[in-house]
């Protein structure tokens, strides 16, 4: 899999357009204003229209989801065994924020000493042949995530899911419009629209789909690149997790993210129901003194978790100093744009029809 944060090149764009002229370059610096005075990325309610403006089907009618299989009550303790293809993190609490403590190789079993209250955690102990200590953490316990681990005596090999289980099939297919400008007098390229197709192009591994995605631009504008998500073909998340701490990894959050909040339309008359989010900020730093600001929205299918709707304002600012003045954060105008639409997908998405 290539470095998810560089094949991210649509959402964090080109890095050439620093060198080609987008952003202020130390010659073009003059008068600094607040970042407060750059445009704020649209409204969703530019896109998404409200829930009472179409049909909502009835329960009997929609997509369902997978129902939970209760796990048999034992007085033996529980053992789960590590079922992905590389070491497992264990981490010192439960989520990917915690600190890696340990890893543990494939195969590995462990008895289970606590367990997450979403069910999401296994906690199991790390003074066991066949862990690997982190050189500067010390912790006899650690935190397993769920996804990565099967229960023992449920067969020799990684779980793959099956029949009600799917969420996601092995034929996963969507398809994503997007539309790009550039407000600086510095920007060679204006704008441009671009297509992104994500596609199973690999059978799944231990229950996830390598789910790759190829952004394509209209008149070459920038480079065709491609990037794969591993997302769960049960609960329809992708296996960092990254999307909780970065919205511009939102492509697959997981089923049933939130109730829903509007309507993205599509075509023939129908609809997507999605749950958003926002405004979230991510700062990046791009060197040279130059930070980006991203700030957006997300919409997210309420079924699947499949993003339906993004945008965000890009601005970029100046830390440093230059002919005798210091800077810190300084906004010379240059601000991009990005918006992206769901236009299709061959998956369970909570459909509605608009109202005649």
């Amino acid at each position: 899999m290539r470095n998810r944060r560089a094949a991210l090149s649509l959402l964090l764009l080109v890095t050439a357009l620093i060198v080609g002229g987008c952003t202020a370059s130390a010659a073009t610096v003059q008068n600094a204003a607040s970042i407060a005075d750059a445009a704020l990325p649209p409204a969703i309610t530019t896109v998404i229209e409200p829930l009472d403006a179409y049909q909502t089907p009835g329960d009997d009618a929609k997509s369902p989801l997978p129902t939970p299989t209760a796990t048999p009550t034992s007085d033996a303790p529980l053992r789960i065994v590590i079922a992905s293809q590389v070491r497992a993190n264990l981490r010192s609490g439960p989520g990917t924020t915690f600190d890696i403590v340990a890893k543990a190789n494939p195969g590995l079993t462990f008895d289970v000493i606590g367990r997450s209250e979403d069910g999401g955690w296994y906690q199991v102990a790390t003074n066991v042949a066949g862990i690997t200590p982190v050189e500067g953490q010390s912790a006899d316990k650690g935190w397993v995530a769920a996804e990565l681990v099967r229960v023992a005596g449920e067969g020799d090999a990684p779980v793959v899911a099956t029949g009600a289980d799917i969420l996601l099939k092995p034929d996963l297919s969507a398809e994503w419009a997007v539309n790009w400008k550039c407000d600086s007098e510095r920007c060679q390229i204006k704008e441009c629209a671009a297509e992104v197709k994500a596609v199973v192009n690999r059978a799944p591994s231990g229950g996830y789909l390598p789910v790759e995605h190829t952004v394509t631009w209209d008149d070459a504008c920038f480079s065709t690149d491609a990037w794969t998500f591993d997302v769960s073909q049960s609960t329809g998340e992708e296996r960092t997790g990254e999307a909780k701490q970065n919205f511009l990894y939102g492509y697959w959050l997981g089923a049933k993210p939130g109730d829903p909040t509007g309507v993205l339309p599509l075509a023939d008359g129908k609809g997507v129901e999605v749950y958003c989010t926002g405004p979230h900020t991510v700062e990046i730093e791009e060197g040279g003194g130059w930070t980006t600001v991203y700030q957006g929205n997300t919409c997210h299918d309420v079924n699947t978790g499949m993003l339906a709707y993004m945008n965000y304002t890009k601005r970029w600012l100046f830390t440093g100093d230059y002919d005798g003045k210091t800077y810190a954060r300084a906004f010379f105008g240059d601000v991009e744009q990005l918006e992206q639409r769901l236009v299709t997908a061959n998956t369970s998405l909570a459909l509605v029809e608009k109202k005649q």
